[in-house]
């Protein structure tokens, strides 16, 4: 037998024992079954936020049809800026546009975490737009607000007023607030219910802590898990409950800065103010980026004055 072996031979094995290079299949959903999973999956995060998906996707049907979109394929950087176009076409504004575009890269990106697609084709940035100035009250309307409530409130309100400034929890998280979700002891607070599905754990204060108790011995007849019932107590109450209790008392006192969101806005500013390191108070809010907690750094004409006026170098050095 002939051992020598030609180079032609010799690539000829060599082909045949190459393994042929393995393709992976890109996962994709239809359009229809992708919002459906998307929306029916959504129970861990608030009311609020299952209902704004629900607007969003339903203002954004036209444009799904008007630009066949079929399935997550389709939903890609070219649909993204042609939707763009459109809007700004319509005179919407970038803000409006970007919320559109956040509720489908949400949408795709679940759905990516889930495995069922293979990735998101959409990866534009958000679009640049001015943000409106936060509304936030000041300490004399605080104080003011805080007066009627320890005088002339219901237990249950001064309970949502305490909480709200204590902690800074969004409406949605303390209306759903279960009572094992408060730990008295340790004084703390994790919400089963949050806006972005996130575990957040927050802290209040001694006369926190007293109400609290006060209130929970008070509901023991009711039989709820939740903090603040509704009148069915298996449920609790609506988000909107808070906003419409808190409307209604700014109205009797002729505070209209006061709403649950602006009190909110307030803890993170006066944290800041009082010199607690950002990244403390993003984990405290729940903000899933330091982008959003510097909304909160609320710095007005006052603040600039001080800050100017107390380091001057002319008067320093």
């Amino acid at each position: 037998m002939n051992e020598n072996i030609t180079t032609k031979d010799l690539l000829n094995l060599i082909l045949e024992n190459q393994e042929t290079p393995k393709t992976t299949e890109s996962k994709e959903m239809e359009l229809e079954q992708a919002i459906s999973y998307f929306l029916a999956n959504q129970i861990k995060n608030s009311d609020d936020t299952l209902k704004y998906y629900k607007i969003e996707f339903n203002c954004l049907k036209t444009y799904f049809k008007m630009f066949d979109i079929r399935s997550t394929k389709d939903l890609n950087n070219d649909f993204a800026l042609k939707l763009i176009n459109t809007k700004k076409a319509e005179g919407v504004k970038n803000c409006t546009i970007n919320k559109m575009l956040g509720t489908i890269k949400a949408m795709l990106n679940y759905l990516v975490k889930e495995n069922l697609i293979t990735e998101s084709h959409i990866t534009m940035q958000k679009l640049k737009y001015k943000e409106a100035k936060l509304i936030i009250p000041t300490p004399e309307e605080i104080l003011r607000f805080k007066k009627y409530m320890d005088n002339q409130a219901p237990l249950e309100y001064r309970v949502m007023f305490y909480i709200l400034i204590d902690t800074g929890l969004r409406r949605s998280s303390i209306a759903n607030l279960l009572i094992t979700d408060i730990n008295l002891d340790e004084q703390s607070i994790i919400p089963s219910h949050t806006k972005e599905n996130n575990e957040i754990k927050v802290y209040f204060g001694n006369k926190t802590k007293s109400l609290i108790t006060e209130f929970i011995m008070l509901k023991k007849g009711l039989k709820s898990k939740f903090l603040f019932p509704s009148k069915s107590p298996q449920k609790p109450i609506e988000a909107t409950t808070i906003t419409k209790i808190f409307i209604g008392i700014r109205n009797e006192l002729g505070i209209p800065s006061i709403s649950p969101h602006r009190l909110r806005h307030y803890f993170g500013t006066n944290l800041i103010r009082n010199n607690v390191n950002p990244e403390v108070v993003r984990k405290l809010l729940g903000h899933s980026s330091i982008y959003m907690t510097q909304r909160y750094i609320n710095l007005n004409d006052n603040d600039l004055k001080s800050a100017s006026i107390n380091y001057s170098l002319a008067d320093n050095l």
